[in-house]
């Protein structure tokens, strides 16, 4: 099967009322996907923390950053070039640290590849 190149693009993404990260991106069923980049842009009057996360079908997260910041007018590249595997099932999840603010999220992949 051939890859497909495309963009998960999510706007004003906060966090989930439990506190959890806004799933971005999911890995479909049955295939692998590569996440090649990964850009966080504040559209707030102040700067913003965010954190980014990966979560396997198992519920286990690790985070990619932790409460980095992302000044007024500007963006934060949390992959530029190296590439993060999600395997079926997988999520990128995102969620803007400071309270009552969202950020805009556009990620680049590479899916559909046969895992």
């Amino acid at each position: 099967m051939t890859a497909i190149f495309k963009n998960a693009i999510k706007k004003q993404v906060g966090k989930n009322e439990d506190g959890t990260g806004v799933v971005v991106y999911e890995a479909p069923t049955g295939k692998a996907s590569y996440l090649i980049q990964c850009d966080i842009a504040c559209t707030e009057d102040s700067g913003v923390q965010v954190t980014v996360e990966i979560a396997d079908a198992t519920g286990d997260t690790a985070c990619l950053v932790k409460s980095a910041p992302v000044p007024t007018g500007s963006s934060l590249q949390v992959l530029d070039g190296q590439k993060v595997v999600l395997e079926s099932g997988d999520e990128l999840l995102v969620k803007c640290e400071t309270e009552g603010s969202t950020v805009d999220v556009i990620v680049s992949l590479v899916e559909d590849v046969n895992s």
